[in-house]
């Protein structure tokens, strides 16, 4: 050995750490390997003998691995304060963020209610008055006053509450018959409509009504007098909702009007918070230009359930602690090969002693997670090398190995103080103190009374445990006051994201009052007295009112500056025309974790518009999915691995990004 370069080792362990600090798991792990091929290449290159070659190379193999390790220690520091600056700078925004989605709601509200009424109630008043049956009018006059007050029934939910809770709170089968109704009250004759379907989930059904409304509203606005087909069917194992038309008007205009003079709402953003409401209940929509006319289709399975997640191989604590066992392995081992005057009878030894090797390294993989039995299992072996040799047995003195692997010992005394739990770990420091004095004072060389040997050497063992033990501690308490303060700066935020919430939702309910509620009013008091006219101009003049309140409450935010927060990708989302869904059990994350799934989760949603984007809550972790293309594909796994966590595509083209907490 005295041949082989010594400038080789540290140059080798600067590459692997550098290459691990600055890219993907899988590369860096590529390069140790290629630097330990390279090192036993030099040493067979140099004459050693094969059984120091495997020496040499498990010996590097083992402290590759924990130099791979230690730079992907750093590359996750560096994400996770990279993303706490991120989170920090983006504070300041999230009550703004709150708003935003509380305004696009309330807009969604009274898009999906006060629109829907006025606008059958201005096509229908503008039908009757080119009419002269007296019977026409007069329905024409009982429906506006029907829907009127049905609009400012609502109208007055959403002000005292800021929520419309008609739509939801019926059972699934309800929901369904309300379908029957609705079609039943349309002003226009020409709807052709077919339901087979008999139940579906309350929240499924709800949608599904909402589908069938919005479109239905969309073809009177846009195609009125052309034909219209409404199917609700059964397909599969899936609800399928389909509303088309064949009206001969292009869609995505400025919605100025229609054949009877409507007044538009604007276009797209119904349909937008249809994606959002169809993707909450694990559906997909579409809608678009079919022919001459327009389709809108929605599909959804007939059970909400949190879909399917493959959870890839961790990347963060675990390899780290796998890069431990690898290093306790390799020197333990490795240095046994490196001698090449050992007898021929260590062979025997050695396939002895490799299960106590095993057993004394294995235990570092689940130090954090049971630290109080791993620890137990690593000082198992001393007990048994001491037993075996008094039976005569070839195996080394069991304090040798003590010595040698004693950090493993300290590591284990460190997770029992670091991860141990409150009043856990206070054993760890005198069990090996207890059982490394006992090994080292029955080793050879140790001379008088053994009990005396034991107690002295025992002391003197305490001396560095207890330290270890006690920094755990240190660092254990340390995690729990960041966590609290972690915990008491989102309670913080949340209240002020509130408090800007109840204060848009005052703002945004005043509007209402002002303008659309004040025309619904205005229709009924017509409808009764009996003006025709008077209606169509009140129904009208509320359409623009609201008009102009969508517009208000659509306006972007100053900047786009979406903080890096789950409130923040709900706006973000919404803007995008995108759809979020959140399932599980949803939690407060910490800040690192919360703005790398907002870092994740923007790619996906910005891969195009009406993409969906799943967000779930699992143990130790969330997993975020979404479609994205190839040079997506690339950023996301690069992102992922910089914060422990990994990514996997599926066979349908969905790819799945696991951040562990």
């Amino acid at each position: 050995m005295e041949g082989l370069p010594w400038v080789l080792p540290p140059v080798a362990a600067a590459i692997v750490y550098w290459v691990a600090v600055r890219r993907t798991a899988g590369v860096a792990a590529v390069v140790a390997v290629v630097m330990v091929a390279a090192a036993a290449g030099v040493a067979a290159a140099l004459g050693e003998s094969p059984r120091t070659i495997a020496g040499l190379a498990l010996l590097c193999g083992g402290t590759a691995a924990a130099i791979w390790a230690s730079g992907r220690s750093r590359r996750r520091g560096r994400a996770r304060r990279s993303a706490m600056d991120a989170y920090r700078a983006g504070r300041s925004a999230v009550p703004d963020a709150a708003a935003d989605a509380e305004r696009l709601r309330l807009a969604a509200e009274l898009h999906d209610t006060a629109a829907h009424r006025l606008t059958g109630i201005a096509v229908g008043a503008a039908s009757a008055l080119h009419v002269t049956e007296p019977a026409l009018r007069a329905e024409a006059l009982r429906h506006a006053a029907e829907a009127g007050r049905l609009a400012a029934s609502e109208l007055d939910s959403l002000v005292a509450s800021g929520a419309v809770g008609t739509d939801t709170a019926d059972a699934g089968h309800a929901e369904l018959l309300r379908i029957d109704a609705l079609i039943g009250s349309w002003p226009e004759s020409a709807v052709r409509y077919r339901r087979s379907a008999a139940f579906a989930a309350p929240q499924v059904a709800a949608v599904a009504y909402r589908v069938v409304r919005e479109a239905l509203t969309n073809a009177m606005r846009y195609a009125g007098g052309a034909d219209v087909r409404v199917s609700v069917e059964n397909d599969g194992d899936r609800l399928r909702v389909e509303v088309g038309d064949s009206g001969q008007v292009p869609r995505g205009g400025d919605g100025a009007g229609d054949g009877q003079g409507v007044v538009g709402l604007g276009g797209g953003h119904g349909l937008a918070g249809l994606l959002t409401a169809v993707t909450d209940c694990g559906g997909t929509f579409t809608a678009g230009p079919i022919g001459t006319g327009w389709t809108v289709v929605a599909e959804f399975p007939h059970t909400v359930a949190t879909p399917p997640v493959r959870r890839a191989v961790w990347r963060g604590r675990q390899a780290s602690d796998g890069a431990l066992v690898a290093l306790a392995l390799a020197l333990s081992i490795g240095t046994y090969l490196l001698p090449d005057d050992t007898p021929a009878a260590s062979e025997a030894q050695l396939a002895l002693l490799m299960p106590l090797f095993a057993v004394h390294a294995v235990p570092l993989w689940w130090r954090r997670r049971t630290p109080g039995r791993s620890l137990a299992a690593a000082l198992s072996i001393y007990p048994v090398m001491l037993a075996a040799r008094a039976a005569g047995w070839s195996v080394p003195p069991a304090g040798d190995l003590f010595l040698w692997g004693c950090w493993v010992e300290l590591a284990l005394v460190y997770a029992a103080g670091a991860y141990g739990g409150r009043g856990r770990g206070l054993l760890a420091p005198p069990a090996v103190a207890g059982i490394g004095g006992l090994a080292l004072a029955l080793g050879p060389g140790i001379t008088g009374p053994p009990a005396a040997a034991w107690a002295v050497l025992a002391l003197g063992l305490l001396i560095p445990s207890v330290p270890v033990w006690a920094l755990g501690r240190a660092v254990a308490a340390a995690r729990t006051r960041r966590r609290a303060a972690e915990r008491a700066e989102h309670d913080l935020l949340s209240g002020r994201a509130s408090a800007m919430v109840r204060a848009e939702r005052g703002r945004v309910t005043a509007g209402v009052r002002r303008t659309a509620l004040r025309h619904a009013e205005a229709v009924v008091a017509a409808a009764d007295a009996g003006r025709l006219t008077q209606v169509l101009a009140e129904a009208r003049a509320g359409l623009g009112a609201l008009r102009d309140l969508l517009d208000e409450l659509r306006a972007p935010m100053n900047g786009e500056d979406f903080p890096p927060t789950l409130v923040g990708l709900s706006a973000l989302a919404t803007r995008a025309d995108a759809g979020v869904r959140c399932v599980g059990d949803r939690r407060p994350l910490a800040p690192a974790v919360e703005a790398s799934v907002f870092r994740v989760a923007r790619e996906l949603v910005g891969a195009a518009a009406g993409s969906v984007t799943t967000v779930s809550f699992l143990p130790g972790g969330v997993a975020v999915a979404g479609r994205a293309d190839q040079a997506g594909v690339q950023r996301l796994r690069t992102l992922a691995d910089a914060c422990g966590g990994s990514l996997s595509p599926d066979e349908e083209g969905t790819v799945w990004v696991w951040l562990p907490e």
